[in-house]
Formats: structure tokens, sequence, C-alpha cells
């Protein structure tokens, strides 16, 4: 009777012993701003000297574990709260009725605009911020990745 309570038990502390070690995930922003160039006009080449596209995918995340991505464009970041405070109030009568936020990532409040369904929707719309007073502004890519961690 007594060896098969100690053998209940040291399966018992295995099977916990196993869950504790299995992996755990948490969702993570990653923040990358895009560039955006101006490429010259080109003329088109003729099917026949059409190449497939071999280059490797400028992602740094195994698809698998991305969520989600979305764009905003940040129109300001200060590191005096203050400052971010001031500069929120003038974009909000700039860009009334937008989903506009501060957001203290690191020390800084970043001041951005979101809602953007595409990248393309983001870059459209940088120019009337840029024209709106807000010159250093540009758009940065979110992606919802998930992690392991222990």
């Amino acid at each position: 009777m007594t060896k098969i309570n100690f053998t209940a038990i040291l399966l018992v502390a295995g099977l916990f012993y196993a869950g504790c070690n299995s992996p755990i995930y948490e969702i993570v922003e990653v923040e990358e701003p895009i560039e955006i160039k101006e490429e010259p006009k080109q003329e088109i080449p003729p099917v026949s000297d059409i190449k497939e596209d071999t280059k490797p995918s400028d992602n740094k995340f195994s698809e698998k574990n991305v969520i989600s991505k979305s764009y905003i464009i940040q129109i300001g970041a200060f590191s005096d709260e203050k400052n971010a405070d001031r500069y929120y109030d003038k974009a909000k009568q700039r860009f009334e009725g937008m989903d506009l936020s501060v957001k203290n990532i690191e020390g800084l409040y970043k001041i951005r605009l979101a809602g953007f369904n595409s990248r393309d929707e983001a870059i459209s719309f940088l120019q009337k911020a840029k024209d709106a007073g807000f010159g250093d502004s540009f758009v940065v890519e979110l992606t919802l990745v998930k992690t392991e961690s222990k």
C-alpha cells in the first residue's frame, strides 16, 4: 500500500513539474518606423525579363507569432509630460474626431494618430499631418507578437 502511495505521489509531482516548465506566452507590441522612399519611375520590362523575387522577407517575426499589424502616425515625442500635453492639445484641434493619443513608452510621451487600416492609408494621410504643422511626423508599423516567456 505504501509503495502505491509513494508511486502516486511521484507521478503527481512529475506532472506538476512538467506543467511548470510549459511555455507561457505574452503579447508584445513592436514599433518599427516605416521609411518612405521615392523611387524613380522606371519603364516596365517585358514579361520575359521579369525574374521571380527571391529576396527574403523583411519581417523579423515568424508569421505564426504575429497576432496583428496596424499603422499609426507619430506626430511628436517629448520627454516632458507638460510639453507633450500642450502638443496634444494643439493636435486635438487640428485632428478633431480622429483617434489621437499620448502614450508613455520608455520615458517618452509619444503623440500618435491611429485608426489606419493599411500602410498605404497611413502614408497617404502623412502629408496632411505635415501640412497641418506637424512636419516631423512619420508612419510607424505596430506589430503585436506572441512571445514565449518563463
